[in-house]
């Protein structure tokens, strides 16, 4: 499935909702939507609104209102300097969605549409790497954080700007994207150690380049204990992607199975 229409309504639900208590009240009493409001969580913010603890190799994983989002930050050496890295999901407020071409090593916490009123999102590095079995490709990872069960319904999805204009413009890794390259977005569902759903977004494909939030459902992937998220493309060699495997996401909802199917 593509999502390529720009919608205002999309957009203006983003920004609504950023605000929103987490229970949705139109839901049935037995069914509560609840939301994952990252604005109401305690995070600590640099001077560049993005997390504090995003290269903090003691930090461990981001939580957020009972969910437990993956987080590494890792040190490695080049020429004698040493340098930080960092996989899964970071907190960020960003309001700047430049083109930085040659110095995205200090501006890779933004998304493409603005964000006027600092709504917190995630950014997500999944890896370069991405292998066949997709309970593989785990650095971007939710769960709850006393390990239960719950329903994934709905999420917004959009283009990091980093991995964006790298695709749209090339860099120093990649070509730039001609109309039969893609980037897509995986979402899978993980029940048990088994997959229960495996959902794909194009989010770049065709020569076109998603630049609003995009509503997706999750509903499909049914009741898990673990949803991962990843990214591939068309732009890879033998190392894998020749692109930043980079995404943006807010706006996560889901409810609690029942008894039975908690089991």
């Amino acid at each position: 499935m593509k999502l390529f229409k720009s919608s205002l309504l999309a957009s203006a639900a983003f920004l609504f909702m950023a605000g929103m208590s987490s229970c949705d009240s139109g839901n049935s009493p037995s069914e509560p939507l609840f939301m994952i409001d990252f604005n109401q969580s305690d995070i600590s913010f640099n001077s560049d609104n993005y997390w504090s603890g995003c290269y903090d190799m003691g930090a461990g994983n981001f939580v957020s209102e009972g969910f437990s989002f993956s987080h590494t930050a890792t040190s490695y050496e080049w020429d004698g300097i040493t340098d930080m890295s960092w996989n899964g999901f970071c907190p960020s407020r960003v309001n700047d969605n430049k083109d930085y071409a040659d110095s995205w090593t200090e501006h890779q916490w933004a998304c493409i549409p603005q964000n006027p009123y600092n709504g917190i999102y995630l950014v997500g590095n999944s890896d370069a790497e991405v292998k066949e079995n997709p309970l593989e490709n785990n650095k971007c990872s939710m769960r709850m954080s006393n390990y239960g069960k719950f329903n994934p319904k709905y999420a917004y999805v959009t283009n990091s700007s980093y991995a964006y204009y790298c695709a749209k413009n090339g860099s120093n890794f990649n070509e730039k994207f001609t109309a039969s390259d893609n980037f897509v977005l995986h979402i899978v569902g993980v029940s048990n150690g088994a997959v229960t759903g495996h959902l794909k977004y194009a989010i770049i494909s065709n020569g076109q380049f998603l630049d609003q939030w995009a509503f997706i459902s999750m509903e499909p992937l049914g009741t898990v204990d673990e949803v991962l998220f990843y990214v591939d493309s068309t732009a890879k060699n033998s190392y894998g992607l020749t692109v930043p495997a980079y995404f943006c996401i807010t706006n996560l909802s889901y409810n609690l199975p029942s008894s039975s199917e908690a089991l």
